[in-house]
């Protein structure tokens, strides 16, 4: 966190540098964002627990092609939580901290009946937006902005609540247990995409710098997991989850999409 923290300011010193040298129009900044994540679960095999959480860092650029029309874009790193209940009977099998897919060899696994999952993620986001601002009124300026925020993935955590079954069995004794920083790889779909509209003000309060605050609401039309795998004769290759019928493993996957409210504020140079 404290290496990527640096590496933003780094890069947001260096291209506030850069415009100020080439007498730019450009602006540059850095800003802080913060909002809710709201999913839309697509299966009935699971039920969102309350609201997520997104914290962020980034770098932001406005790119102006008119006094009163321009480009918003940058580079953000969105860390993100939520969290699902299970409203049915789902397992999975793991070693040590890794969530076995159906292909892995399971020799020496835990079963394990996960009935609470928490998410953290970590996005790469790049916003392109367009950029509408009033003239200035006095000190101020307002602005809306519409457009696209591709993300992408650099890293998910997983947290179960649960019991693990001695024996690897559902015949054994089952006991209450958490599973932490579990890895299941390819559970999340490694792009999201969304469409969103936004409104703030800026107060240039000295010379060309301006602290800003805006609120967006943004829509994704992407999921947020992997569904069926997307090369191979077997759907269920990749899957990690699996439900019990009639004694056989069918395994599934989860479905979700996902809206946002963010706000953010930041400088602009």
């Amino acid at each position: 966190m404290k290496k990527l923290l640096c590496t933003v300011l780094l890069v947001s010193a260096g291209t506030v540098a850069m415009a100020q040298e080439t007498e730019s129009k450009v602006q540059a900044g850095i800003t802080y964002q913060t909002g809710m994540n709201f999913n839309k679960p697509g299966t009935k095999t699971i039920a969102r627990d309350g609201v997520g959480a997104v914290n962020s860092i980034g770098l932001v650029l406005n790119f102006p092609f008119t006094p009163n029309i321009g480009l918003a874009t940058g580079l953000d790193f969105d860390f993100e939580s939520f969290k699902y209940s299970m409203k049915q009977d789902m397992y999975y099998r793991y070693i040590d901290t890794d969530i076995l897919k159906k292909q892995d060899d399971q020799t020496g696994s835990d079963l394990y009946r996960v009935t609470e999952r928490k998410q953290k993620a970590i996005y790469g986001s790049i916003p392109t937006m367009l950029l509408f601002r009033t003239n200035p009124l006095g000190d101020f300026r307002y602005y809306g902005k519409f457009g696209a925020r591709t993300s992408f993935m650099l890293g998910n955590t997983i947290f179960d609540k649960g019991f693990v079954y001695a024996g690897d069995s559902l015949m054994g004794t089952q006991t209450s247990q958490q599973n932490n920083d579990m890895k299941a790889k390819g559970d999340m779909f490694f792009m999201r995409s969304t469409i969103g509209i936004a409104g703030g003000a800026e107060w240039n309060f000295t010379g060309n710098t301006s602290l800003y605050a805006e609120v967006g609401f943004y829509y994704g039309f992407t999921p947020v997991h992997y569904g069926e795998a997307i090369a191979g004769d077997d759907k269920e290759r990749d899957m990690t989850l699996f439900q019990y019928n009639n004694g056989t493993q069918d395994y599934t996957t989860l479905s979700a999409t996902q809206k946002q409210i963010l706000i953010k504020v930041g400088i602009l140079f």
